[in-house]
């Protein structure tokens, strides 16, 4: 559970600016160290503390979440374990250690849901746009629309260009249409609410109220899909279709 921990000096050079807060780029180095030196000595609470502190700074990447989410595992603290495993995986979808870290915290989930079965067309569509994390798609399809306009111009600049560029127009057509409606679908993917239940055990109601009947529970761990807010009220669904109302506190948005 702690191979990338003690491994700050990568992490650093992985970090994604989100928003600038009060530590400078000099600091964030020296807060990754305390907050691995103190998961190294087992002080996990502590650790989570730091690596929160360094969220709150405004920065935010893959290995973040993943070592926050190892010190709350190490905690027990399931919920907020996933939760963070799930942004780590958002952000690096791809990597080994959060994928089989991951996987491991749901080993000791309790909620067994079965999904409903999938169609060859969501299968296909999420192997491809799990490829890669969604800026990755879009900087692939701002790389084609580059490359034609670049064409454009070397057609308009270079007149014996204009023999072969009918081809030219039709591949990078292609390939720029391609790549921007797989980036508004991975953009749909990654943007679509989902959370996980933080408390260890939540009662799901027909309706956003205290009182409006139970319909069933969940418990910390489990992912959901957001489906709506009111009046600090979340709807929720599963894979299996079900759905129902919680309150906003009890989960943690991915």
């Amino acid at each position: 559970m702690n191979k990338n921990v003690l491994t700050a000096v990568a992490i650093f050079l992985s970090f994604i600016p989100a928003a600038r807060g009060d530590s400078s780029e000099e600091e964030v180095p020296s807060l990754f160290r305390q907050a691995n030196a103190l998961y190294a000595q087992g002080r996990y609470t502590e650790a989570a503390d730091e690596y929160r502190r360094i969220l709150r700074e405004g920065w935010e990447s893959g290995p973040l979440y993943y070592n926050l989410a190892n010190a709350y595992f190490k905690t027990g603290n399931l919920g907020r374990a996933i939760l963070n495993y799930r942004k780590a995986w958002n952000l690096s979808p791809q990597d080994p250690e959060i994928n089989k870290n991951l996987e491991y915290a749901r080993e000791a989930l309790r909620d067994d849901i079965a999904a409903l079965p999938l169609s060859l067309w969501t299968r296909v569509k999420r192997a491809v746009i799990l490829q890669f994390p969604i800026g990755v798609w879009i900087g692939i399809s701002s790389a084609f629309y580059f490359l034609t306009v670049l064409w454009l111009i070397a057609v308009l600049m270079i007149k014996p260009l204009k023999k072969i560029s009918p081809p030219v127009w039709k591949t990078l057509g292609f390939l720029l249409a391609l790549s921007v409606i797989v980036s508004v679908v991975a953009y749909n993917y990654y943007h679509t609410p989902r959370a996980i239940i933080l408390d260890p055990t939540a009662t799901i109601r027909y309706g956003p109220k205290e009182t409006d009947a139970a319909a069933f529970e969940l418990h910390e761990g489990t992912e959901v899909r957001v489906v709506r807010k009111k009046d600090g009220w979340l709807q929720i669904s599963l894979p299996d279709g079900k759905s129902g109302w919680l309150p906003a506190e009890s989960l943690g948005i991915i």
